[in-house]
């Protein structure tokens, strides 16, 4: 099976590498801007599948969160 973090590499049975899932956890914090930010974008995507907020709304969350990240930080 292929390793869950796209390495490429193949695991012996499950969904990754040793180690390889704390490196996708870095990614996605790294790629958003932090743990805070990651928070932030899974609140507010249960947000919107609870019905709490519409998809005018979640788009505007989401774009402001990703528009608020500085070059360094989503590596741009």
């Amino acid at each position: 099976m292929k390793c869950a973090c796209n390495c490429g590499g193949m695991t012996a049975g499950g969904n990754f590498l040793p180690g390889h899932d704390q490196r996708l956890r870095a990614e996605l914090e790294r790629r958003v801007g932090g743990i805070i930010n990651l928070r932030m974008l899974v609140e507010a995507a249960e947000h919107f599948v609870e019905g709490n907020i519409g998809s005018y709304q979640f788009n505007g969350m989401v774009k402001e969160l990703f528009e608020n990240i500085s070059p360094n930080k989503n590596g741009a």
